[in-house]
């Protein structure tokens, strides 16, 4: 065990001083961009902390590259940093090229809840929120037919396909003001009012007490809903 903690204590120490020296390194801009496209996720993580202006498309593309198929505090600061950006106007439409928002979509379900938080609040800045809605559909359809033929009782699988429905759900009530409700939510909602999950049955409320007032067909999602056991599902069905 002592081992263990001198090596544990070695191994903070040497990141720690790390840190201090990139921290005093000054980067200019250019540098900071190159070291977003490195390895080193250390100085990555500082470098996206450091970035304070995108000159091209092809940095904000840098930039959102690092929201996925990364370590999860660079995920998390860069999901920070793309929401600071893309609430500028100076910078909006660096962000809406469509490969940016398929990475966006993937980053809704990210398994940080922080980054998926973020990225629920960044998309409510796109234009083209037609191409997200229906990716973010086609991303719960998905997520829906895994499952068929799963015991739907508490597992490692079940809990991540459930977590895929909250935060696409909660997407989906983020960007409801632009939305017009079609069928194929209706059919969703309809499948996950059942669901034995009541964080998905409350997502599912919440979407549809939305979508009701545009299309009074939602009604029917809550009122499947209207004697569920659960507060924080109950809660939208009695608002007025």
């Amino acid at each position: 065990m002592e081992n263990y903690l001198e090596i544990n204590y070695d191994k903070n120490l040497k990141m720690l001083l790390q840190a201090f020296s990139y921290c005093e390194a000054n980067l200019k801009h250019e540098e900071i961009i190159n070291e977003l496209s490195g390895c080193d996720d250390l100085k990555k993580q500082l470098c996206l902390i450091e970035l304070k202006v995108l000159i091209s498309q092809s940095e904000a593309d840098i930039l959102v590259s690092n929201l996925i198929n990364q370590s999860g505090p660079i995920r998390e600061t860069a999901s920070f940093k793309i929401l600071e950006f893309i609430k500028d106007e100076k910078y909006r439409h660096l962000f809406q090229k469509r490969e940016i928002l398929d990475i966006l979509v993937k980053g809704i379900t990210d398994i940080n809840p922080s980054v998926s938080r973020n990225v629920v609040e960044i998309i409510t800045y796109i234009d083209d929120y037609e191409y997200l809605y229906n990716s973010i559909l086609s991303e719960i359809k998905i997520t829906l037919s895994k499952f068929d033929g799963i015991n739907q009782e508490r597992s490692y699988v079940t809990n991540k396909k459930n977590f895929n429905l909250y935060w696409n759900l909660e997407a989906i009530v983020s960007i409801s003001s632009k939305l017009k409700p079609d069928n194929l939510l209706l059919e969703i909602l309809t499948k996950t009012a059942l669901s034995n999950d009541y964080t998905i049955r409350e997502k599912t409320a919440k979407t549809a007490k939305k979508m009701s007032e545009k299309n009074a067909e939602f009604m029917n999602v809550l009122n499947i809903l209207k004697d569920d056991d659960n507060v924080y599902v109950l809660k939208y069905i009695r608002i007025q």
